[in-house]
């Protein structure tokens, strides 16, 4: 019998409330998070493990988080393939995009000693956790990368253009996520012997192709990082923002969990998620600005579907923002602890 309500659920055990973690909740929204950023730009400090590990577990510590998850970028495997990501205070930036270059795979080559922080990072996890702390590896979903590599950051959040090379491109398009999913591979398995528990992939971008298409070009380069995770006994989270109805398309090929979007209702997404599948997700994020009875109503809701459906983690529709007020974060973990 598991203590951590994460463990158990994602072990399928029993367990008296749904876990709760959320995405992006180490940093940004925490104060002792912003005092280091003073002093210490992003980059820094997801390059510095006794720093990493510090954020990492700062959601346990100060808001009552079930599970912590790594303090780092989903862009740190196009950094390792060679992509210069500058890192600034509005985001990262990218001095040399692919989309113009006549054929981009062949400019990739992985250097996996740009990713020991990553490890370091996690042993001094261990060093500092407790025991029963959940840690969550991740990695950025195929076309997520590959849409940061070719476009760089699209203030529309489209990526016209990408989607445009993957119809007019499919051979390169494919080389490109083969070169990202090789690097995943290599990635995760690493994680997996740095002693991560559970491991998350973050297709930020499912939504901005058809799911058909998705499924076509994408979904068998999701299936190998997926398979890369079994190796080591590890539970997979997939997060595909934006897949919709697409989501009737997820097997346990692809995923032991599928967080969903704020804009998917949990009931319909049970009803067309294989049933075999765990559930994750999906509250609004921009919810938590509201007063506390407005989100305690919200909470109950969760709290009901838990009942019916126990293979449930609590969590967000997508990231924190990073001007959350920090005491209604701590509501919602407390809410659940009370209940």
């Amino acid at each position: 019998m598991y203590q951590n309500p994460f463990f158990a659920v994602i072990n399928h055990q029993p367990a008296s409330r749904p876990p709760v973690w959320m995405m992006r909740q180490a940093g940004r929204v925490l104060p002792r998070y912003r005092e280091l950023t003073k002093t210490h730009p992003f980059h820094f400090i997801m390059a510095n493990a006794k720093l990493a590990a510090e954020v990492t577990l700062m959601p346990i510590e100060d808001m009552g988080m079930d599970a912590a998850i790594l303090f780092s970028d989903i862009l740190v495997i196009p950094e390792a393939l060679g992509v210069k990501v500058e890192w600034t205070r509005e985001g990262p930036d990218f001095q040399h995009l692919l989309l113009g270059v006549e054929h981009p795979s062949s400019e990739l080559s992985f250097d996996s000693s740009k990713l020991v922080h990553v490890a370091d990072a996690l042993d001094e996890i261990h060093r500092q956790k407790s025991n029963d702390t959940p840690v969550i590896g991740f990695c950025g979903g195929p076309l997520t990368c590959l849409c940061y590599m070719l476009r760089g950051r699209d203030a529309t959040l489209q990526f016209t253009d990408v989607v445009r090379y993957l119809y007019t491109n499919p051979i390169e398009s494919r080389q490109i996520l083969e070169a990202i999913t090789s690097a995943t591979e290599w990635y995760v398995n690493m994680q997996a012997e740095h002693g991560i528990d559970a491991f998350q992939i973050f297709e930020s971008f499912a939504g901005v192709v058809p799911a058909e298409l998705y499924n076509d070009i994408v979904m068998p380069f999701v299936r190998r990082i997926t398979a890369a995770a079994r190796k080591h006994g590890l539970p997979v989270i997939f997060f595909p923002k934006g897949f919709g109805a697409g989501l009737h398309l997820l097997s346990k090929q692809e995923c032991d969990y599928v967080s969903i979007d704020w804009q998917t209702p949990l009931s319909v997404a049970r009803k067309i998620v294989d049933e075999d599948l765990g559930l994750q997700g999906n509250m609004d994020p921009r919810i938590l600005f509201a007063s506390q009875d407005v989100i305690e109503k919200q909470l109950k809701n969760y709290a009901e579907f838990f009942r019916e459906n126990p293979n449930f983690i609590f969590n967000l529709g997508h990231g924190l923002h990073k001007d959350t007020p920090v005491e209604n974060v701590c509501f919602v973990t407390n809410w659940f602890k009370t209940q």
